[in-house]
């Protein structure tokens, strides 16, 4: 019988299919009455070496595994010699530990693959013969967003037509947790007995309209920083900042992408079948493009992932960097 892999590499830019992933092994630990003895997460960036050597080494108590997670460790490895000592100590990890390496975006960009390019900790994996267990975790958009709501829904013993799934994927804006939430409260709200329809969803899910972002967003390339704030602001009385800060990340990277391809003569349905999404959504981008250059976009996305990076390891409070950015475009 062939050994589990003790080293486990998940990486893409769906965060919960990621922590849906790494919350079925925790299912498969043992009796969770036990379970949060033999389980250890490390926060993101977190990488204190010896500690993370003492607790792979140590003996599992009453369950067949010790489960480790690391949230994002790389960020701390930008030296040789730190990524020397890390992969001495997963060659190290006896098959009574199971370690994940969590990484909520690829290990190498999109744009990277076609030159061949692979990211060190891949090219270590090569030659782990079956040791390490790696895989990319892609986020669902567009039609493939709308599959998945309907394949989730029959997870939830329910059922979705494919409009109104189509109709909630749009709503949702690519955020999939969020997906699951409403799914959830979509086919209990039809009591498990008929499929959902567009009307139900129309009904039942509260969002706040990606309209709004579009508009707001105008309002930036117009270089209109008093009407982007009082719209930033009317948003942030209704939504999560973290939330609405990755939808405004998601309208760059669409207008960067759409701008792109847009220049290379692509049409209205062939940028959609490109960008995973629907021609409505880019018939709003397409006009919005004309606002920016593609430096520009390029420019602004770098800031959002920079903030983006701030934020979620606490430098700054979402709502704040917003209004630093909004205004920081406008100025």
């Amino acid at each position: 019988m062939a050994e589990k892999p003790v080293v486990y590499i998940l990486h893409g830019d769906d965060e919960y299919a990621i922590a849906q992933f790494i919350s079925s092994m925790e299912a498969k630990v043992g009796d969770p009455a036990i379970a949060g003895m033999n389980i250890t997460h490390f926060p993101k960036g977190a990488l204190p070496l010896d500690e993370i050597t003492l607790v792979v080494q140590s003996m599992p108590f009453l369950a067949e595994r010790r489960l480790v997670v690391l949230h994002d460790p790389l960020t701390g490895m930008q030296s040789a010699t730190v990524r020397e000592q890390f992969k001495s100590l997963l060659e190290k990890i006896p098959p009574t530990t199971a370690l994940v390496i969590a990484v909520n975006r690829p290990l190498v960009p999109h744009r990277e693959r076609g030159k061949g390019n692979q990211h060190w900790l891949q090219t270590w994996a090569i030659g782990q013969a079956g040791r390490v267990f790696e895989k990319e975790f892609f986020l669902a958009r567009g039609p493939d967003l709308a599959r998945w709501i309907q394949k989730k829904a029959i997870e939830e013993n329910g059922e979705i037509t494919p409009e109104a799934a189509a109709l909630l994927a749009s709503l949702v804006d690519e955020d999939p947790r969020l997906a699951a939430q409403e799914i959830s409260k979509l086919v209990a709200y039809v009591n498990y007995s008929r499929p959902v329809e567009p009307d139900d969803v129309e009904h039942l899910v509260a969002y706040v309209g990606s309209g709004d972002v579009f508009a707001m967003v105008d309002a930036l390339g117009e270089g209109n920083g008093q009407k982007a704030l009082r719209m930033l602001h009317q948003l942030l009385e209704d939504d999560d900042p973290l939330r609405l800060f990755g939808m405004i990340v998601r309208q760059f990277r669409l207008l960067l992408l759409t701008r792109e391809l847009s220049s290379l003569g692509y049409r209205e349905n062939d940028i959609a079948r490109e960008l995973k999404t629907y021609p409505f959504v880019v018939r709003k981008l397409i006009p919005q493009t004309r606002n920016f250059s593609i430096e520009s976009l390029e420019e602004i996305y770098r800031r959002l992932l920079d903030l983006d990076e701030a934020i979620k390891t606490g430098q700054v409070e979402g709502d704040v960097a917003l209004d630093t950015l909004v205004t920081a475009l406008t100025v």
